[in-house]
């Protein structure tokens, strides 16, 4: 709906009443009875001669980065403007599990925890408990394991903080929790008084620009002045600090300033997670490392620029170092790092899924060169130690059974440890079944190339001496895999010995890849014996055709069998087999595909075919990304040529079951692991 629409314009009128209303009420009702009293004040006693460490967090809803630095640049932010201000990121990453809405309650869950909604569980604004630790349980377990106490509050306007600082009000970790009820002035003047007090941990957050951007939008007077009244409200927490040190110089003071998240062109709060509503700001009072963040940088114009900044779940780190509280590596589960450490670790951590369900790969970026290696932590325990100049490890020993795990892994380079927790729904490898050696009559590896039949009964190599359409290609496995540009040229595979095709019973199998271009409504060979041009022609021909389709076909002139309708993944490794019984008259294939899974047409019946035809063209010649004729795209008008990629192809003289070739799926090995 239009913001000038009829609706929204009562609706605006209406917010602009009840803000002007409650800024009038807070005047005279700050920490009175809607806000309630401040508990457990305790003494203003000045504490001891030792150095005292103390945070003022300060959160706002509705401060976007844009509107922020425009104000500041005019200097009506004075208070704000004596920070280190720089832009950062909420949100998360999109696309993997720690993508969450720029919303208020998982944006303060970030803040307050320091991780994501993979580990907060803060999905929406519907929920409302923490499934992680926040900064006032790592602040109090720290104190508790050094013997020492500390004193915790907050004076909270948002009506989302209260629900989700509840658990540790009452847990423990909360001394004072003051639910301001959408009052700003009663968040200023129930955290003086935690300052004053001595609190250690002050966490002061307001509502009122937010309410006013909605009210009225982002270049109202309206907005202009909730900002003006914030700063001053930093002001003012300011000047309590400022107090505090005059009464007690060891106290040692880290000021953080951020924002929920950004908000749309018309000041409202959405979930869709575009680049304004993702971009946050955190301010310091103390110097940030360069390679972390730059003060007066100008608002982020692309998804790189955006993760390269300092992100929402840096702020707890940054406390907790503040508090001298660090979390060791064994227990590190924070997404962030601290951005006022002299050291960096990895940053932006990803995980990815590997082939197969069955391994986690890590990727990340070195900003700065380390002092040693990269130490790899899985739950808590090491696992690898990798070189200072590494970006990726990949995990292959998840777990001994199927199912979906949930792993936090924690980088530590430069002794700064930095977590990220990664899901996999995890897939046991399958062992390679020891029976496939058996009736082995051919097979390629394809490592390394040029590739070599290690049962020495039949060559591969281009068609035509020195014109090699061949190359290498990453196979599934790690190694070396055949790829096939006929645009260049297509390759033959020559028997030396007996015919395969004329065999009682055999098998053919591969793994393959093709972006399936070549996948139309004249089709292309994949692997034929034949002259293509007709089915029925003589032979055996496996064939692409449109829509990534795969048919299998049986011809011996005049007439044909064919399986047909069964599909592959485009750009993805998929294991074909056809299985041919001369003998019984029956012929199978299949596909085992790793989005699709298992396809299957057994037991056809040779209804039409000769079986002693097979042989094709009588000359022993497969061709690769061609048909025996290596004619097949000038005999077929509207046929394409393009790139085919192989591996582990082998030749058996006898049938294969379909449960061993789930395990050729299922291993994640090439056969060349069973030495044949």
């Amino acid at each position: 709906m239009a913001w000038n629409h009829p609706a929204r314009r009562l609706l605006r009128a209406a917010l602009s009443t009840t803000v002007a209303a409650t800024l009038a009420t807070t005047l005279t009702a700050c920490g009175g009875g809607d806000s309630g009293p401040v508990a457990n004040q305790g003494s203003t006693d000045a504490p001891s001669a030792s150095a005292s460490k103390k945070v003022l967090m300060v959160g706002v809803d509705g401060a976007t980065y844009a509107q922020v630095q425009s104000a500041l640049l005019q200097h009506s932010l004075p208070n704000l403007g004596a920070l280190a201000v720089m832009p950062a990121s909420t949100g998360g990453t999109l696309g993997t599990t720690t993508a969450q809405p720029p919303l208020d309650t998982p944006s303060w869950a970030t803040v307050l925890t320091g991780a994501w909604q993979n580990r907060h569980g803060v999905t929406d604004d519907t929920v409302t408990t923490l499934a992680a630790p926040s900064v006032f349980s790592y602040a109090r377990s720290a104190a508790k394991a050094a013997g020492t106490t500390q004193r915790l509050g907050a004076a909270v306007s948002s009506a989302a903080l209260p629900a989700l600082l509840k658990a540790d009000q009452q847990a423990g970790n909360l001394d004072t929790l003051v639910d301001c009820a959408q009052v700003d002035t009663c968040v200023t003047q129930n955290s003086v008084k935690l300052v004053q007090s001595g609190y250690d941990v002050v966490f002061a957050q307001y509502t009122a620009p937010a309410a006013a951007a909605l009210a009225s939008g982002l270049q109202s007077d309206a907005y202009t002045a909730a900002l003006a009244n914030v700063d001053q409200a930093l002001g003012t927490l300011q000047a309590a600090i400022a107090r505090r040190r005059t009464a007690n110089p060891n106290e040692d003071w880290l000021v953080v300033v951020t924002t929920s998240h950004g908000l749309d062109g018309t000041g409202a709060t959405t979930s869709a997670p575009t680049l304004e509503n993702r971009t946050a700001f955190i301010a310091l009072n103390k110097p940030v490392n360069g390679v972390l963040g730059k003060t007066g940088m100008a608002a982020p114009t692309s998804e790189a620029t955006l993760a390269a900044l300092p992100s929402e779940a840096d702020i707890v780190p940054t406390v907790l170092a503040q508090l001298n509280a660090a979390v060791p590596a064994t227990a590190h589960q924070l997404d962030g790092a601290a951005l006022t450490a002299s050291a960096v670790g990895v940053r932006n951590i990803q995980s990815t899924v590997g082939a197969y369900n069955a391994s986690l790969v890590l990727n990340w970026q070195n900003p700065t060169p380390a002092s040693g290696p990269i130490t790899v932590l899985r739950d808590g325990k090491p696992v690898a130690t990798l070189p200072a100049t590494a970006t990726q490890y990949t995990d292959s020993n998840i777990a001994a059974a199927s199912g979906i795990y949930r792993i936090n892994y924690t980088l530590v380079r430069n002794n700064v440890p930095v977590s990220m927790l990664a899901q996999i729904a995890y897939v046991v490898p399958t062992p390679l079944a020891t029976s496939l050696t058996t009736g082995l009559a051919a097979y390629y590896s394809f490592d390394p190339l040029p590739p070599t039949d290690r049962k020495a009964n039949s060559t591969i190599g281009p068609w035509v001496a020195g014109t090699d359409g061949g190359s290498a290609a990453a196979d599934p496995f790690g190694g070396t895999a055949l790829s096939v540009d006929s645009r260049i040229d297509a390759y033959k595979l020559t028997q030396n010995g007996a015919d395969i095709a004329l065999s009682p019973q055999f098998t053919i199998g591969f793994w393959f890849r093709s972006d399936c271009t070549q996948g139309n409504g004249t089709g292309e060979p994949i692997l034929a014996n034949k002259d293509y041009y007709s089915g029925a022609n003589a032979g055996i021909a496996i064939g692409l055709w449109g829509g990534c389709e795969v048919r299998f076909n049986l011809g011996s002139g005049g007439k044909r069998d064919d399986i047909q309708g069964m599909k592959f993944s485009a750009n993805q490794w998929a294991y074909l087999a056809l299985s041919v019984d001369t003998q019984a008259k029956r012929f199978s294939a299949y596909i085992l595909d790793p989005v699709l899974g298992v396809q299957k047409v057994e037991d056809k019946a040779i209804a039409n075919t000769d079986v002693t035809k097979l042989g094709g063209l009588a000359t022993k010649v497969w061709g690769l990304n061609d048909d025996a004729t290596h004619n097949y795209v000038p005999n077929n008008p509207g046929s394409l040529k393009g790139v085919m990629a192989y591996d582990d192809l082998a030749m058996w003289t006898r049938r294969l079951t379909l449960d061993e070739l789930k395990t050729i799926n299922g291993s994640h090995q090439p056969l060349s692991s069973l030495n044949p």
